[in-house]
């Protein structure tokens, strides 16, 4: 067997263990494209063995590239693709992306292609899913931040730090690193703050503590657009004058895509990969694999994909606001 990996949108470095995985339990020959959907177009491919594979497969080096693209194909496009895949003798294609990379796998099943797909994305936001590869990892990079202005905010008290994260339309990222980090305030395009009540709440918390840190979702100002940064500088000249403290700003940005993925990536792409090759060796055909609420992989129909939102009646969501974090 013969089966092509593509990964499309932002990069993320659990990635690497899915394609280890998928490799050995399935035995089969693995076809690497980089470049995303223009590098399955321009058919830029490589084959990567077993060997090279499970020494990469715990490491944030990438093993393939990334790519993105905002137009929609054409017929005669998906047409080159299915038969670039034939002549490679690819069996079953696997894209890694959010929904938009899953919404174009359906639409290439239609010209012949067998079609997998897997949520990737730091921002969680593949619908029906409860994680997505990079998910892990990108917290943990945010629980190391705080982690540090929490220690020179002790060293000089009364600081008050706004950390803007990745995460435009859905606020998973911010809500869960909050939560998970001990972070003060989430600040996510679900649940908007006024400026005077966040203002109120600063003030009271840094009464009590040493210093004050916020994470915000780069479109909770609804400023956003593909490549935006600078959310946390709106609300930073609307805040300040309210409590009269300087606001230090942090934007962590593309790093939350990087660093050694965590045991806990190693697990979810592990089973997700276990559940993508039980599919493709039962005959399944062109379907995505998520992680359910109960923290198992199933497959859903490709035409299901879409993105998704916080979910304000969620576990996640009741938590911060029991913790006052929202």
């Amino acid at each position: 067997m013969r089966i092509g990996m593509v990964i499309s949108g932002g990069d993320v470095t659990g990635i690497n263990n899915f394609v280890f995985q998928m490799s050995r339990m399935t035995q089969a020959d693995m076809v690497l494209f980089n470049g995303g959907i223009p590098g399955l177009l321009e058919n830029r491919h490589q084959e990567i063995s077993q060997r090279d594979l499970v020494d990469y497969a715990i490491t944030s080096i990438p093993v393939m590239q990334s790519g993105r693209t905002t137009r929609k194909l054409i017929r005669p496009e998906y047409e080159l693709i299915a038969k670039h895949l034939k002549s490679l003798r690819i069996d079953v294609l696997i894209m890694a992306g959010g929904d938009g990379s899953l919404q174009f796998l359906h639409t290439l099943s239609e010209f012949g292609v067998n079609c997998f797909g897997v949520g990737m994305t730091i921002d969680n936001d593949v619908f029906g899913s409860d994680y997505t590869i990079g998910f892990s990892t990108a917290c943990e990079q945010v629980l190391k931040e705080v982690s540090k202005l929490r220690n020179t905010g002790r060293a000089l008290t009364g600081r008050v730090f706004m950390v803007e994260l990745l995460g435009g339309y859905c606020g998973e990222l911010t809500l869960q690193s909050a939560i998970k980090s001990n972070a003060d305030f989430a600040l996510i395009p679900e649940c908007q703050i006024p400026p005077q009540e966040l203002a109120e709440r600063i003030t009271q918390r840094l009464s009590t503590q040493n210093s004050v840190v916020i994470l915000c979702s780069e479109g909770y100002t609804r400023e956003y657009s593909p490549g935006f940064q600078g959310a946390i500088d709106t609300l930073i000249k609307q805040i300040e004058p309210l409590i009269g403290v300087r606001i230090r700003k942090t934007i962590i940005g593309y790093g939350l895509r990087s660093g050694d993925p965590t045991c806990e990536e190693i697990y979810q792409g592990t089973i997700m990969a276990s559940e993508v090759a039980r599919c493709i060796q039962s005959g399944m055909r062109n379907k995505a694999v998520i992680i359910n609420g109960s923290n198992r992989p199933i497959p859903i129909d490709l035409i299901s994909m879409k993105k998704r939102l916080v979910d304000t009646e969620g576990h996640h969501y009741k938590l911060a606001k029991q913790l006052h974090i929202l």
